[in-house]
């Protein structure tokens, strides 16, 4: 719908990334994704420049590292949403809450709007 705040979902567990999709949705969020590699990830964020994000660490691909950086750069705020709840990224990117898988349908809606408002 237009008018509604877009997310970037990065995702690359097919079953993980529709369910975050359809809870984003029910939240009233429009959803550019998901993305399973890290350059068609990158190359969204360039195209469309989301309203915030939810990254996956470890994708095929390699780790969200670059494309963190490009968001943080950009002043797009973003969330991880993982298994891998700690590591280099995390660490190199300590002002984005981490959002356990164990916890995702708990926590990841009130964990993002924290970050975008």
């Amino acid at each position: 719908m237009p008018g509604q705040p877009t997310i970037l979902l990065v995702e690359d567990d097919a079953a993980l990334g529709a369910l975050i999709t359809d809870m984003l949705e029910d939240a009233h969020y429009a959803v550019d994704g998901p993305y399973s590699s890290l350059s068609d990830a990158v190359a969204a964020v360039a195209m469309h420049f989301p309203w915030a994000a939810i990254l996956d660490i470890h994708l095929h691909d390699g780790d969200v590292a670059l494309l963190a950086d490009d968001l943080e750069q950009y002043d797009i705020p973003f969330l991880f949403c993982s298994g891998a709840c700690g590591g280099p990224v995390v660490n190199a990117h300590p002002q984005a809450p981490v959002v356990p898988r164990m916890e995702m349908v708990r926590a990841l809606i009130p964990t993002l709007e924290k970050i975008v408002h």
